[in-house]
């Protein structure tokens, strides 16, 4: 699988620019009750969904199969009431959140971004310049001492570096080759030093987090541009580089501007409520008591008027000009991406820095969240749109979790024992067939309509190709981690 990343959302029309799909984009390709699939999310789902689709004779057909098993049972979702769940209202709430920051960014930073020829054509000239590196590690200054020394008393660079090389050290430890722009990418303060020496050089010493380096630059090459569509792409790839890096420049002194005028601060004594509660679950009970969060909990308790057993809810952990933020939110904002959290365990004060870490996190996603309904971008016809694929989607997932558990409970309380099978695989069949029944049920009840006319005109990257492999690509830098557009779940292969 290939994992990719997306940062903003200034290419939301990727593929839509110039073809056929921008044409029938709002035409509708299927229709389940009162659930529409318009051309415009089918390509969204297809394109960033699952590969098994794509390797079908007919991968369009395929796809959206699937995709009208999860709207039919996200429309079961709905009439149970699935939606009204704390933790389904919770989920969507962050995601329409972020949808609307990006139209935000999308709106008020991205024009603001201003790209000459010069740096297209300085980018370009990075991604093409390929560059052949070797270096020299030393994890402490002593050993770097030794390494400086020995090149002055003219033993070689590729001397030195053939004798590191050993059963724990390979070659490829040591060396890459790579162009400077993913240089860049990777490790520009790398990059800097590598941009200033020639083919054969040997920097000076670089120190890092993890040692010394001394870097060789075995040899530099320039690729060739053999047409016009390579340069083209390049091209492409180079502005959009440019827009994100001015983007995320932007972007920091936007949040710097709202930090500024809102001056948040964090109750310390709500704080270290929340650090004892967050530590409880997340901590060895060994380290919890070493650091004697117990007492710390007691001391703020005492401190704010309250007693052990007594509920904390309403409890203020952070104060701004406009606004409050309360304990239960920075709990439910926590819960919503525990999954991608992890706070460092090393020592009190890095476990209790990570904690706090988070929460100036939060502040940043609610007061960005704020700034952008303020601004009414929840009524922008593209957040709506993406807003609704969103909600089926967590309906859909919701019901399917219900039904899993459902199938869990039954075998838990039959006991039921099969040689032949674990009990993951006996689980995932009776899960299949408890799915397949009620969508049984759900077909009988509900019309459904495909546009054969439709689903046919719409262009696709790939389909009925064997090879073609999945990519999971995910937005990063985004007020809650999630893949860029919703899809089927790759779980549906099994019924292939």
């Amino acid at each position: 699988m290939l994992l990719l990343y997306m940062k903003n959302s200034y290419s939301q029309n990727l593929f839509f620019e110039g073809d056929e799909n921008s044409k029938n984009k709002n035409e509708i390709v299927a229709q389940i009750g009162a659930i529409k699939i318009t051309a415009e999310e089918f390509i969204y789902s297809y394109e960033f969904g699952p590969a098994f689709p794509k390797r079908k004779d007919d991968s369009k057909r395929t796809h959206l199969n699937y995709m009208i098993n999860e709207k039919l049972l996200a429309w079961d979702g709905y009439e149970k009431g699935l939606m009204e769940k704390e933790f389904a209202k919770g989920i969507y709430s962050d995601i329409e959140s972020d949808l609307i920051t990006e139209e935000l960014f999308k709106k008020e930073i991205l024009p603001k971004v201003d790209i000459n020829e010069s740096e297209i054509e300085k980018v370009i000239d990075k991604k093409l310049s390929e560059y052949e590196i070797r270096w020299l590690y030393a994890s402490d200054s002593e050993l770097l001492q030794n390494y400086l020394q020995q090149l002055k008393n003219g033993i070689s660079f590729d001397a030195l570096f053939n004798a590191q090389i050993s059963d724990s050290v390979f070659i490829d430890d040591r060396e890459m080759k790579s162009s400077l722009y993913n240089l860049y990418i990777k490790n520009p303060i790398f990059a800097q030093i590598v941009d200033t020496l020639s083919a054969g050089d040997i920097s000076a010493p670089i120190h890092s987090d993890d040692g010394w380096y001394i870097i060789k630059i075995e040899n530099i090459w320039k690729n060739i541009i053999t047409s016009e569509s390579e340069f083209n792409k390049l091209k492409s790839e180079s502005i959009n580089a440019i827009t994100k890096s001015k983007m995320d420049i932007l972007s920091d002194q936007y949040v710097k501007g709202l930090f500024e005028s809102e001056n948040p601060t964090i109750k310390r004594d709500v704080f270290n409520v929340l650090r004892s509660y967050t530590g409880k679950f997340s901590l060895s009970s060994e380290k919890y008591s070493e650091w004697e969060l117990d007492k710390k909990l007691d001391n703020a308790l005492t401190n704010l008027g309250l007693k052990r057993g007594e509920k904390y809810t309403g409890l203020t952990l952070v104060t701004s000009e406009s606004s409050n933020i309360s304990l239960d939110e920075f709990i439910i904002w926590f819960r919503n991406r525990e999954q991608h959290i992890k706070l460092s365990k090393n020592s009190f004060i890095d476990f209790s820095k990570s904690l706090e870490n988070l929460v100036w996190l939060m502040i940043r996603d609610k007061l960005l969240t704020a700034k952008a309904y303020q601004a009414g971008y929840d009524e922008s016809d593209w957040v709506e749109r993406q807003a609704g694929w969103w909600r089926d989607k967590i309906s859909y997932s919701v019901y399917r979790n219900e039904l899993a558990n459902s199938v869990t409970l039954n075998y838990e309380e039959i006991n039921q024992v099969d040689d032949k099978k674990s009990r993951t695989e006996i689980l995932n069949e009776e899960l299949s067939k408890k799915i397949f029944y009620r969508l049984n049920d759900l077909k009988k009840k509900y019309k459904i309509k495909i546009n054969e006319e439709v689903l046919r005109g719409i262009k696709v990257s790939a389909e009925n190709d064997r090879k073609a492999i999945d990519t999971y690509i995910v937005k990063r830098g985004n007020l809650i981690p999630r893949p860029a557009y919703p899809s089927i779940d790759s779980d549906w292969v099994n019924w292939e």
